[in-house]
């Protein structure tokens, strides 16, 4: 299945600082938002304007940053929660006696696995195992692929970012399952109950897929998303990723898997497609292609909430190139970085979900909520200082609430009402910080780099739109989930 556009499996108490805040669930009438907001996220929207969220695909945190920032030193002015010393995975939990697996440094050269590895529900909960994190091996069937994981040599440019901006070392995702459910929380604080354990096309033994199909765009069209929040307010939005077509065509429960059109309602990574009302000509303008993130930036245009989704090529997810990922997220913080607007954004780059890989941190119970695997969280803004590491509890619950804190929205469920907001990242005392651009060029990049250079030391790198980063959401790329 390509790059989710076709699904063949589905398998506030908020703490800023020591202040505690409340945001009410809005009443059926509408949104509702509290007189009073917290010091620290009144002077974020004094100073932040624009809200830029990348959701990437399928890297624990352990996969990306396990070893980064183990100790104190001249590039980590702290320490990061990575893999502890020592750590040795037990091949079966209920025989230790089998032997564990070491977690080792991948090398350039096994470093892009051949296929992806399992993780929707069935899988990510043997994996997870009620919080032991140690049922990979056997939840995989992927031998000791899972417990690979990356470095300063090999991913250093995202070792630069954090190293030069701000990394979330507890920051998780929402759905202990597959890509969908996770893309459905950060935009929605909640998802369809069809597509957490069930399939598209696949689905419980007996169930033909046109009636799950139809099962899950009933509840999709049923499920109160930002969507809902934002379109009757005057706040600006775009969900960069593709253009919306006829909702009669793109909603045909009776299309063959493999067949057109593959950039339809059922897509991985647009949950909202599912939502007839996202084709309404109010709503289906705020849909379009993600290379149009570029040319808003460099102009000046960007709105002040935006969702931006690669393309599969440049996804990071398995087995599609990791440099090739890399590459584009320079590319996304350049454009941020080169914009009238830099002075004015926040720009968070996460992952929807771990990928079968492993995470020692058992996730938390956070109001309520089973929370799932670590991934990672990379900030960048000029209000955020080198080696900022934040160890706050927070998830695509956080994300959500804070677009919608931007956006004078109110929210929608407990889920998103009540979750902690990302606002430690931010340090508004001082003035911003000037831009710092990074290479596309795999070749150049080195980890670690000189902390706080300036845009002086690139000069030369100026962002412009790089044509192999404008290929077709239609094209090449491998299937993914």
């Amino acid at each position: 299945m390509r790059r989710g556009r076709l699904l063949t499996a589905l398998a506030i108490v908020v703490l800023v600082a020591s202040a505690v805040w409340q945001l009410p669930v809005p009443a059926a009438g509408g949104p509702v938002r509290p007189g009073a907001i917290p010091t620290a996220l009144t002077a974020f929207e004094q100073h932040i304007k624009h809200i830029v969220v990348v959701m990437l695909e399928n890297h624990a945190f352990d996969n990306y940053f396990g070893t980064y920032c183990g100790a104190v030193g001249p590039y980590c002015p702290s320490t990061v929660d990575g893999i502890p010393a020592g750590t040795c995975v037990p091949y079966n939990p209920a025989n230790v006696s089998l032997g564990c697996i070491t977690p080792y440094n991948d090398t350039k050269a096994n470093w892009s696995i051949s296929q992806p590895m399992l993780h929707g529900y069935a899988p990510s909960h043997q994996a997870w195992n009620n919080g032991s994190m140690n049922g990979f091996y056997l939840a995989e069937h992927s031998g000791t692929t899972p417990f690979g994981h990356f470095n300063g040599s090999t991913i250093p440019l995202y070792w630069d970012l954090a190293e030069q901006y701000g990394l979330g070392d507890h920051f998780f995702s929402t759905a202990q399952a597959y890509s969908l459910p996770n893309h459905w929380d950060l935009v929605a604080g909640q998802a369809p109950a069809e597509i957490l354990k069930n399939a598209l096309g696949n689905s419980t033994p007996g169930a033909p897929p046109a009636t799950v199909r139809s099962l899950y765009l009933a509840q999709a069209n049923n499920t109160s998303s930002v969507e809902d929040l934002l379109k009757n307010t005057t706040t600006s939005w775009d969900y960069y990723d593709y253009a919306l077509g006829n909702w009669t065509v793109q909603s045909n429960v009776t299309t063959k898997v493999g067949g057109a059109p593959s950039d339809n309602a059922f897509d991985y990574w647009n949950p909202q497609a599912a939502k007839q009302e996202s084709y309404a000509p109010s709503v289906r303008g705020h849909f379009v292609p993600g290379t149009s993130f570029f040319g808003a930036a460099s102009s000046g245009r960007l709105p002040t909430l935006s969702w931006l989704i690669p393309y599969a090529k440049q996804s990071d997810h398995p087995p599609n190139s990791v440099p090739a990922a890399e590459a584009w997220v320079a590319s996304v913080v350049d454009a941020v970085e080169s914009s009238p607007e830099w002075n004015t954004t926040a720009l968070f780059i996460t992952y929807d979900e771990y990928g079968g890989f492993y995470d020692h941190l058992a996730p938390p119970v956070v109001n309520g909520v089973q929370l799932s695997f670590r991934v990672p969280l990379l900030v960048i803004s000029p209000y955020t200082q080198p080696g900022t590491v934040v160890s706050q509890n927070l998830s695509f619950f956080s994300l959500l609430h804070l677009m919608e804190d931007r956006g004078r929205l109110g929210c929608l469920v407990t889920s998103d009402c009540q979750a902690s907001l990302p606002l430690q990242f931010f340090n508004f005392t001082a003035g911003p910080r000037p831009p710092l651009i990074f290479s596309t060029n795999r070749t150049t990049w080195i980890y670690p780099q000189t902390v706080q250079r300036t845009n002086a030391a690139y000069a030369s790198v100026r962002f412009t739109a790089d044509p192999q980063f404008t290929d077709d959401p239609e094209g090449n790329g491998v299937d993914v989930d």
